[in-house]
């Protein structure tokens, strides 16, 4: 009412205008206060994955893809659906199977401590319960919507340790082997112990760093991040993941035929000397070669959506 108060009284309808746009929307307050249980669910998963985050090198990402996570939900308010506020069975069923899931995870983490295990556990239960929040207030649409600005946070949840040591020992193994192949090709006697690389100055070990683990998890977080920006087409995204899968493996293995190289032409100590130097110069080859191939993934899009014109045949003279 003082919109209507000020232009009684004669004053400047432009300050009618400035108090009536001050007010607060209802149309935007309803759906964020409908939604509080979501983002408290997300808080209390963050509070869980924040020691990982923390504590372990290969997860200090985490708060980034919060951030990210956040920037992708903004993008998709943008374009929310309709209100709707209203239970259906697919709703109620999400909500307590979320609920019932993450009672169970918090007596598990309150027995057994933090755990890889619980923390996938917990996110599977808080995207659960979380997408049955999502189905009230905008129906299924709702959950189309919004699925992948939470479901991108569960990347930066650690990887089951029943599932991250055999990964790492795989990658490990199937390193060591290439670069082995790799060195024999060019000359230089190379054989494969285990993890290991036997040269004949030294014997060249293929740790958990080697094995390409970090590499393949940015990798992963800015293919799917850059592809659902950037790309439309769901078959366009899987192209460029899997690009950057090749490209993270691919320069995760020159790395290691470089270091291998070096400590046969060198000696051991020259492992040391250019470590890091390969580390960042793989890592700026991924980079580009990700940004290259989304950059050209894009542009063909683009192209099949908007095909030029034919022109006209030319008429003989």
């Amino acid at each position: 009412m003082a919109d209507i108060e000020v232009i009684q009284s004669g004053s400047d309808p432009g300050q009618a205008l400035r108090l009536n746009a001050a007010q607060p929307d209802p149309g935007v307050l309803t759906p964020i206060f409908c939604l509080l249980p979501s983002a408290l669910t997300v808080l209390w998963l963050v509070t869980r994955a924040r020691w990982f985050w923390n504590h372990n090198p290969d997860l200090r990402f985490g708060w980034l893809v919060l951030l990210m996570s956040g920037y992708l939900f903004y993008e998709a308010w943008e374009r929310r659906p309709v209100l709707q506020l209203m239970w259906r069975r697919t709703g109620v069923a999400l909500t307590l199977t979320g609920l019932g899931g993450l009672f169970y995870t918090q007596l598990y983490q309150a027995a057994y401590g933090l755990t890889t295990e619980g923390m996938s556990a917990l996110g599977v239960s808080a995207l659960m319960f979380i997408a049955g929040n999502l189905h009230y207030v905008f129906g299924r649409e709702g959950i189309t919507r919004f699925a992948f600005a939470f479901g991108f946070l569960f990347l930066a949840l650690p990887i089951p340790d029943t599932i991250y040591f055999p990964l790492i020992s795989g990658l490990q193994s199937a390193v060591a082997s290439a670069t082995v192949a790799l060195l024999n090709l060019a000359g230089i006697p190379a054989e494969q112990i285990g993890n290991a690389i036997r040269l004949s100055a030294c014997v060249v070990g293929i740790d958990e760093a080697c094995s390409g683990i970090r590499s393949l998890q940015s990798t992963v977080l800015a293919t799917v991040f850059i592809g659902y920006l950037t790309l439309r087409k769901r078959s366009l995204q899987a192209v460029l993941f899997g690009l950057g899968i090749l490209l993270a493996m691919g320069g995760n293995l020159l790395r290691c035929f470089w270091l291998s190289y070096a400590a046969h032409a060198r000696g051991p100590a020259a492992i040391d000397s250019f470590h890091d130097v390969a580390g960042w110069s793989i890592l700026a080859f991924t980079a580009g070669g990700v940004a290259a191939a989304a950059w050209g993934l894009s542009r063909w899009e683009r192209t099949l959506a908007n095909p030029p014109s034919e022109r006209p045949a030319d008429e003989p003279s």
